[in-house]
Formats: C-alpha cells, structure tokens, sequence
C-alpha cells in the first residue's frame, strides 16, 4: 500500500471489534485501542490523575495517585452531564496521545477502534469507517458469557450506548459478527482486499 491507511473502527459494546483489531494486527497494521489509551493515561498520567480528582473529587483516586475506574464509573455512568464533563478532560489527550503514536509508526495501515470514534473529531482523519454490529441477543450473551455481567447489568450497558443503525449509516464497511469467526473473518478479508485495491489506485 502507498502511504499510510487510516481505519476507524467502531461499534457498540460486544459486538465484536476485539476481533477484527486482531486480524488486522496479524496483517501488520498498528492498532490503537481508544478505550486503553484512556486507561493508560488514568494509570499513569499524574497530570491526568489530578484533573480527575479535581474534578470529581479524591475518592475516584488511590493511594498510589493512580484512579480507581469503578469508583470513577459509578459516578458517570447513567450521568450524561458527569460523563461530558469527563470526556470534554480526557477526549483532547487521548486524540493528542493517538496522533503521536500514528506518526511515530512505519505500518502502512492504523487502525483505530474508539467507541465514540463518531461522535468526535477522530473520525476526520480516516480514509475509512468499520463498524461491527450483531443481534441484541448476541451482545447480551456475550456480556454475560465473557465478562460475567449479570442480565441487568448487561442490558444496561446495551441501553447505555446509541443505536447501532447510527453507526451504520456512516459506515464505509459494515462486518456483522453474529455468525462464527470464520464467517467475520471472510468480512474482513473482503474489506481488507478492497482496501488494498483503494490504497494502490
């Protein structure tokens, strides 16, 4: 591929993105997971840690100045003024922490998996938008299965986020995951074939 291949990914919660980083990493692209930049930065960004815990007070941080992501959860979860007020504090650095790493990478393709990556700025600089979707029914028993969420804690994080469609209307590739990997798999080959085809034109 000529030149360097921006990807975004995206997606509602367990619907399968985990996989498609994956397979594209097998294939020599650098992949960016938004969600544990994020971490990183509130595990080990002093300043990071202090704006947090002015803003939403010591008991979000820990001994070791580190934050406490439950405690920091509970307060912004089903808040959507407390959650504004944290991605309006976190958003720009993650962008800034992002930018750096794809500029610093010789991989011919990023990709970039956000589950807001729509909602913000991030999306401006992709050549493309993936999204991976599946059945409510899929996500449920995945949050159960996988993360061990109880029924009511995992419909609430279903509820929690925006309509699938939402996303899929703006998606360039559109890769269902309800079925088995190997059927994802053959969705992402075809995306990936197709993307090579683009990047060489």
């Amino acid at each position: 591929m000529s030149g360097r291949v921006i990807i975004g990914l995206t997606g509602n919660i367990a619907t399968g993105k985990s996989a498609i980083m994956r397979l594209a990493a097998e294939r020599g692209a650098l992949t960016i997971d938004a969600d544990r930049v994020v971490h990183e930065l509130l595990d080990g960004d002093a300043a990071i840690q202090t704006a947090v815990a002015d803003a939403f007070g010591p008991g979000v941080r820990r001994a070791d100045g580190r934050i406490d992501r439950a405690a920091l959860g509970a307060i912004v979860f089903g808040d959507a003024e407390q959650l504004g007020r944290l991605e309006a504090l976190l958003h720009p650095v993650v962008r800034a922490e992002i930018g750096r790493r794809v500029a610093a990478t010789d991989a011919p393709v990023v990709m970039i998996e956000a589950i807001k990556l729509l909602e913000g700025p991030l999306a401006a600089v992709c050549r493309q938008v993936w999204v991976t979707t599946c059945a409510r029914e899929t996500q449920l028993e995945r949050l159960r299965v996988c993360r061990g969420l109880d029924e009511a804690t995992a419909v609430a994080r279903v509820e929690a986020q925006s309509l699938q469609a939402d996303k899929i209307a703006r998606a360039d590739v559109v890769i269902a995951t309800d079925g088995l990997m190997t059927q994802t798999q053959a969705q992402f080959e075809t995306a990936w074939g197709e993307l090579q085809m683009t990047s060489d034109e």
